[in-house]
């Protein structure tokens, strides 16, 4: 079984959530480049970082961050300004730029991943696709 979600409707459910402009935009099969308005009152710009899928385990993504030089800044940047927008556990971060998205502690995908078994995740030129059967 797959299934699918846009860019778009991927950064409406992130906004109704965070009340933040994140953007989406394919890389590879694996990776997603992902962009955020970073607003400090004089400094306003948007930043990006390369996400690359690493591993899915149950409900947990692995994922690596890649900004360049400045990723560990960008990525203690990020987490701090969503801190309070996001479910708390999320977001673990790990050594070498990976971080582990616990997912099923959003509840509305904690409910998917209770009915399916997800194998795997791919980037498409539109959106992701999950791939995965019934539990």
């Amino acid at each position: 079984m797959k299934a699918s979600i846009s860019f778009p409707e991927l950064q409406n459910i992130l906004k109704e959530k965070t009340e933040q402009n994140i953007g989406f935009a394919f890389v590879d099969v694996k990776t997603v480049k992902v962009t955020y308005p970073l607003n400090l009152g004089i400094i306003k710009k948007d930043i990006s970082a390369d996400l690359t899928i690493l591993e899915i385990v149950g409900s947990d993504l692995l994922v690596k961050l890649d900004a360049g030089m400045g990723t560990d800044t960008l990525m203690n940047t990020a987490l701090s300004l969503l801190h309070n927008k996001l479910p708390e556990g999320l977001i673990e971060k790990r050594p070498d730029r990976q971080l582990m998205l616990h997912l099923g502690s959003i509840e509305q995908v904690k409910t998917v991943f209770d009915a399916i078994q997800v194998d795997d995740i791919h980037v498409l030129t539109e959106g992701l696709e999950v791939e995965g059967g019934l539990k």
